[in-house]
């Protein structure tokens, strides 16, 4: 099958193209040729030297249509169009995954390639009226979205602050949000992003290039960040007495200083999270049948093309998901 490999840590380049073996399915498993794989910014950290086994096959969001199953599979056959859910093996808990999970895409091979393998329980449906990009954009960034808002206390009274809300997981939020009933305000890097977050369903959006963009948000319930770095006091000086900074990220790659004072004095709680439940998969899907919402999709490439994708995933002029067309 057609792949891309990672052959080293550095930058894009290290992403070559190449034929490699087909994966078949055993016990319990299906395979799946992929029509769409999706970039998350999971990545790009792995590429840049995140320790790990090389080569690797990167890539945790993917939708395609079912080849074959494996023995015993019940509920899953031939020919039916699925979405994966990237959230392996996460266990019978809420609050928090078990000691053997893991994110689909190293060591696990990922889905920037023609076929991936995978235990039947970790696909779902393709969702009615979704196209392949859609589809494809959706599982890691709409499962980290629907989980964060959950424990933002998302809904009808609740205003939420969403950072960053040019980015993949944070347009999700936003629409997401307001489709939940909340309040959204947003930060975003450009008066450009600043629209387009208002057009997604955020109440409010400023710049966070100006420094006093803290004052023009105002007091919110829970503000949800993947940003981190120096700014996060910032983020955290929104909240109101009692309300919650839910962390998903850290893609500044800085040091994030917290005045803790501003914690323990306003009785503030820092929750951190990455992606979510099997349960809570199925929630978001259930969401979708009545949701008026679709990802937004910034830019899609060949498969052969994932270094250049890479390219534009990084791009600050970038707003939503970056897909790999493989079929």
């Amino acid at each position: 099958m057609r792949a891309v490999l990672l052959t080293g840590h550095g930058g894009p380049e290290v992403l070559q193209p190449a034929t490699v073996p087909d994966p078949e399915p055993g016990p319990g498993q299906v395979a799946i040729d992929l029509v769409r794989a999706a970039l998350n910014h999971r990545e790009v950290w792995i590429r840049e030297g995140r320790p790990g086994p090389l080569p690797a096959i990167l890539g945790s969001d993917g939708a395609g249509v079912v080849s074959e199953v494996g023995p015993g599979v019940e509920g899953v056959a031939a020919g039916d169009e699925v979405v994966v859910n990237p959230s392996l093996d996460w266990g019978p808990g809420e609050d928090e995954p078990g000691p053997d999970f893991r994110i689909l895409g190293r060591p696990d091979q990922g889905t920037y390639a023609e076929r991936i393998v995978l235990a039947a329980h970790q696909v779902r449906p393709r969702p009615e009226g979704w196209s392949w990009d859609e589809c494809a954009a959706l599982p890691l960034a709409g499962l980290t979205a629907w989980r964060a808002l959950r424990l933002a206390g998302a809904g009808p009274g609740r205003r939420i602050l969403v950072t960053g809300a040019g980015g993949g997981v944070a347009t999700f939020l936003v629409q997401i949000g307001a489709a939940l009933g909340a309040t959204v305000v947003a930060t975003t890097g450009s008066a450009t992003k600043v629209a387009r977050a208002l057009e997604l369903g955020a109440a409010e959006a400023v710049d966070y290039h100006d420094p006093e963009w803290p004052g023009q948000i105002g007091p919110v319930d829970a503000a949800i960040d993947s940003i981190g770095g120096p700014g996060l006091d910032a983020v955290i000086s929104t909240l109101v007495r009692g309300g919650v900074l839910v962390s998903f990220g850290d893609t500044s790659r800085e040091t994030a200083a917290v005045d803790l004072a501003e914690v323990f004095l306003e009785w503030r709680r820092i929750q951190g999270t990455t992606m979510g439940s099997p349960r809570e998969f199925d929630a978001l899907l259930e969401h979708l049948a009545t949701a008026n919402w679709r990802p937004v999709i910034d830019s899609t490439f060949p498969l052969e093309e994932a270094a250049e994708a890479h390219r534009r995933l990084v791009n600050p002029e970038r707003t939503g998901k970056v897909v790999l067309a493989i079929r």
